[in-house]
């Protein structure tokens, strides 16, 4: 996410819809924010998966989160259905950033918005590894264009 830019739907390529269950809530009546986590994770496995970077039998390079965070700006509550959003914030040559947005059905702007950092690693020396072309390549197809 850049500073100062107001986060929309239209700035995320890639979605799920994620279920609020009744044991995500705290004792203040909204999602806990380790389930965001949680969401961002699942999130992004499952597109990671959907475009061949994991379990792809052609690479065995792995991605270690490095680095992550996450920006609460409304509260969720059970039983509501989130919508996430996720974008390639940066493609590295070994790493690869996704900013990633959760939004409540019909709003435009997010009720959070977090990111994830990957450095793809070797499954046995744990050494960094790049990423294929043409893994980058499935990879920009979720970036916003260049500016």
């Amino acid at each position: 996410m850049t500073a100062g830019t107001t986060e929309t739907r239209a700035r995320y390529f890639y979605w799920r819809d994620l279920q609020s269950r009744w044991q995500d809530g705290d004792p203040y009546g909204h999602v806990n924010n380790v389930i965001y986590y949680s969401w961002m994770d699942a999130l992004l496995t499952a597109m990671l998966i959907e475009k061949g970077v994991l379990r792809n039998p052609d690479w065995r390079g792995i991605g270690l989160c490095v680095e992550s965070g996450c920006q609460f700006l409304a509260p969720v509550t059970f039983p509501e259905v989130v919508q996430g959003g996720l974008r390639v914030g940066r493609i590295g040559n070994t790493s690869l950033r996704y900013d990633i947005g959760m939004f409540l059905p019909g709003r435009e702007t997010p009720a959070a918005v977090g990111f994830f950092v990957h450095v793809f690693v070797d499954p046995d020396s744990r050494r960094p590894v790049p990423i294929p072309d043409t893994l980058k390549a499935r990879m920009r197809e979720l970036g916003l264009p260049a500016a």
